[in-house]
């Protein structure tokens, strides 16, 4: 008996575990999930090891939080006030408007002063001017005209901030395998505000004697966080390039955009996937309270949908950042936003929600890593003396998609949105399918610079190698300049 129980004993030790598992099999295959977790992880969030950018991203969480409390805020109130979703179009439009025409001045302010300088001296507008809002709100002043004036006056110190954010983070990282990474943790941080955001603003604006008035001083104070951690910034961003006037700069940006074929490349694709692909944000009201008859409750559903799957896009592109082929991930990343669309809008035209989900979260996973994954080719195809009026030009490009949605609204109007959505995302798939096929360069872009460069003229920089200035010395916004 003892020895059957021995035998059986010796037996249950040989075949093991649970369910006859080898528990040696067993503890092995959990060592190696346990270990591939830990490294997803690890490379997903790397870039914020350095600690500069780490604060810099936490002060850049401030400055989206801010933006979406301030948007919440100025269309609530713009329609209260008139009673006209064109007022709201109107407030939108008056903020969005400098930024076409002032970035690539904010590209030169990036190229010509320390970065870090620059966010500072443009995050403070932008808090005293939410502060005014609120103020004006609360004595009862606020107008739909205080509302483009100062929405158009904000529209212009943000044309000025853009391209210094964007062009300080390579100074920040490097331009080795942590760019991508960091450019997809930002547009990860501003998923997150844009699923978070909207919420929290609707129910400050709820909260008695809070209200509007006290949103807008959050927002303030949301900017005010952004000042505070730009200059706990340890690395100044100073400016690499030679000294120029505004003007003659200008121009060089926009003729070292002309002389680079990737970049011109790369700023058609994401242009064009911008203008015609995303505005299915904008036309989520229209496809919630029209095929699919949900109302209020059912778009806050849609739009948390694909803001998630924005979410877990730029997170995607984060943790494949040392992925050396990304024009190859770029391009399927663009087909399958554009497929994406088409399926959503598809299912929706047969009024069938239940299939269309799928489809939406794919949309905002893919069309949002596809932006994410763009920008930091841009950067990682441009020079750093050049950065900041690239970036101008970016953001240029970046503003347009305020203006498209209107017309692109129109034709909505004229034959159906789904139908219009289905069109915008077939076009947007055979678009980028045709850069890359007949581009015969497309797919260099971005390579793994160890391994192959496309644009052998770009050096590989690592973090903290932009410390030392140009010869004449680095400019800063409060000092002398030349």
């Amino acid at each position: 008996m003892s020895k059957d129980g021995k035998g059986y004993a010796e037996e249950g030790k040989s075949v093991g575990g649970v369910n006859g598992e080898d528990p040696e099999q067993g503890g092995q295959a959990r060592g190696i999930g346990n270990r591939l977790s830990s490294k997803l992880m690890t490379h997903t969030f790397e870039a914020l090891k350095i600690r500069d950018f780490r604060t810099l991203w936490f002060g850049f969480l401030g400055s989206w939080t801010g933006m979406q409390f301030q948007q919440v805020a100025r269309g609530y109130l713009a329609y209260k006030l008139t009673g006209s979703a064109f007022a709201i179009g109107l407030v939108t439009l008056a903020m969005g408007l400098p930024r076409i025409f002032l970035s690539p001045i904010g590209g030169y302010l990036a190229d010509r002063f320390n970065k870090r300088d620059v966010i500072v001296w443009t995050s403070l507008p932008m808090t005293i001017l939410s502060i005014i809002t609120g103020f004006l709100y609360i004595d009862g002043h606020l107008t739909i005209a205080w509302l483009v004036v100062l929405g158009f006056i904000q529209g212009i110190t943000f044309a000025f901030l853009m391209p210094a954010r964007q062009a300080f983070v390579p100074q920040v990282v490097g331009t080795g395998h942590l760019l991508p990474n960091a450019v997809a943790l930002n547009n990860a941080g501003m998923n997150l505000t844009r699923v978070a955001g909207p919420s929290i603003a609707g129910l400050l604006i709820a909260v008695p004697h809070f209200g509007l008035g006290g949103t807008f001083f959050v927002a303030a104070g949301c900017w005010m966080w952004v000042t505070w951690s730009a200059m706990r910034v340890a690395v100044p961003g100073a400016p690499v390039g030679k000294r120029q006037r505004v003007g003659a700069s200008v121009k060089e940006g926009f003729r070292y955009v002309r002389s680079k074929p990737a970049i011109m490349v790369l700023l058609s694709l994401g242009f064009v996937p911008l203008a015609l692909g995303m505005p299915y944000i904008n036309l989520m009201p229209a496809v919630a309270d029209g095929p699919l008859h949900g109302g209020s409750a059912l778009l806050g559903i849609l739009l948390s949908i694909g803001g998630v799957g924005s979410l877990a896009g730029t997170l995607l592109v984060a943790s494949l950042s040392r992925y050396p082929k990304k024009a190859v991930m770029q391009l399927t990343l663009g087909i399958s936003f554009g497929l994406a669309l088409v399926g959503f809008s598809y299912f929706v035209r047969l009024d069938e929600i239940v299939p269309s989900i799928p489809f939406l979260f794919l949309a905002g996973m893919t069309g949002d890593a596809y932006q994410a994954l763009n920008s930091s080719l841009i950067m990682m195809s441009t020079e750093a003396s050049q950065y900041g009026r690239v970036m101008g030009v970016f953001m240029m490009a970046q503003s347009i998609r305020p203006i498209s949605i209107m017309p692109i609204s129109a034709v909505a109007d004229a034959i159906t949105t789904p139908v219009t959505l289905l069109f915008a995302g077939a076009i947007v798939s055979v678009f980028v399918a045709g850069v890359a096929i007949f581009y015969p360069g497309y797919r260099q872009i971005g390579r793994d610079p160890l391994s192959v460069s496309a644009t052998a003229e770009i050096p590989v920089i690592p973090p903290g190698s932009f410390d030392k200035p140009p010869d004449d010395g680095p400019v800063t916004l409060g000092g002398r300049t030349a």
